[in-house]
């Protein structure tokens, strides 16, 4: 296991329980992103911590079983986060992510190309896509652990691999960060990967709603109408308010495609929700408030930690739009509220939905106690393992 480095050995208690965890939050504060750095000397990844307990073989059971898996997923999401968009773009996360699938039971892995998307009407991604030489995705990667037939949960990540902010582009000002914002793509696949990996009880479907939002010849203009996968119209006030519009088509399909018992998506999507927030929450936004307490209660277990924000009928009226049926940008209602109405319009009201908006929390400069890197967090795999674990893996 890698671990922290120059620790002498730690004698716990006969807690199994405890050397376990012990074990899984030392795995976790050990990651370090040095794969660029050609000096061997600013190498700071971690080599191995011994824990001795009595019951080391317990331990090492439930930690090898129930919490490596997660930790791994963890490292994996991160390293996915925090690699360059020259190295990440929809085509090469494709690839990563079903070579890291390989080898494990009861996954199945579909992606859609740019003619897939023509074909099933998803205006929505294929537009954000249109301004970049490297073509949009779409990954959906179905893990069927559970009891056949069982409605499965659906996760659905934002993968706007580099956000230049298209037509209305961004100010160059830390654009460098934009790499980023497929963070929500990663930690979906990353969440995934951890259930796997542990062979939970439980059917799940990861979509991963990928494009690059470049300025090209070919880009989709302020102004411009596109037809999403679900029939409904959006005018295209802003290129830069991408992100939803990706998730128009992925929310979509997941919804209509597995009738799923619960969809949850994860969005690096408003700036204004880490102005309202910070770096200690995401935002939580859901038209189901008896989701609301049980999300908080996970978060505040796992140490990624959600708080509720306002979604009600006047946000889902400020994006309707005079020319198409809404607009993705520029509406009089608070930001990321507005955002969370978009991406409900394209969910079925009789679906459970939870938005989180994750854009204050998937990454930081800094160290935490969970990570020694500056960089991604992997926010989300935590949350998201533990929350299915307690309320729809089967015991």
């Amino acid at each position: 296991m890698e671990s922290l480095k120059k620790v002498p050995a730690i004698n716990l208690d006969s807690s199994s329980y405890q050397a376990a965890n012990f074990a899984f939050g030392a795995k976790l504060a050990s990651y370090y992103f040095d794969k660029y750095y050609t000096d061997q000397e600013r190498h700071k990844h971690q080599q191995q911590i011994t824990i001795v307990t009595q019951k080391s073989t317990e331990a090492n059971q439930y930690y090898s079983s129930e919490l490596e898996p997660v930790a791994n997923a963890v490292w994996l999401t991160r390293n996915m986060s925090n690699e360059p968009a020259n190295v990440i773009y929809p085509e090469s996360f494709v690839s990563q992510w079903t070579e890291h699938f390989k080898g494990l039971d009861n996954i199945k892995i579909h992606v859609f190309d740019e003619n897939d998307m023509l074909k099933n009407n998803m205006g929505a991604i294929y537009g954000v896509g249109r301004g970049s030489k490297r073509p949009p995705r779409m990954m959906i990667v179905e893990y069927m652990g559970g009891t056949k037939g069982d409605a499965p949960v659906a996760v659905v990540g934002k993968g706007i691999t580099f956000d230049t902010g298209g037509i209305s582009i961004k100010g160059s000002t830390n654009m460098w960060d934009m790499k980023f914002d497929m963070s929500g793509a990663a930690s979906t696949m990353g969440t995934v990967y951890a259930l796997a990996s542990r062979n939970a009880k439980v059917n799940v479907i990861g979509v991963a709603a990928l494009a690059e939002n470049m300025p090209g010849g070919n880009a989709q203009r302020p102004g411009d109408v596109v037809t999403s996968m679900s029939g409904k119209t959006i005018q295209i006030r802003s290129t830069d308010a991408e992100g939803r519009l990706v998730l128009a088509d992925g929310l979509f399909y997941a919804d209509t495609t597995y009738d799923p018992a619960l969809i949850i998506d994860l969005a690096t999507l408003t700036g204004s929700v880490g102005r309202a927030l910070g770096k200690d929450y995401a935002g939580l936004f859901t038209r189901n408030d008896d989701l609301v307490s049980n999300f908080i209660s996970m978060g505040k277990l796992t140490g990624e930690e959600l708080w509720q924000l306002p979604l009600n009928e006047n946000h889902f009226k400020a994006i309707e739009n005079n020319v198409a049926d809404v607009m993705n940008s520029g509406p009089d209602a608070p930001g990321a509220s507005a955002g969370a109405a978009f991406l409900g319009t394209f969910v079925r009201e009789q679906t459970p939905w939870v938005h989180l908006d994750i854009a204050g929390v998937a990454w930081n400069d800094k160290a935490t106690p969970s990570k020694s890197s500056p960089g991604s967090n992997g926010f989300g795999v935590r949350l998201l393992n533990g929350y299915i674990k307690q309320y729809f893996e089967k015991k």
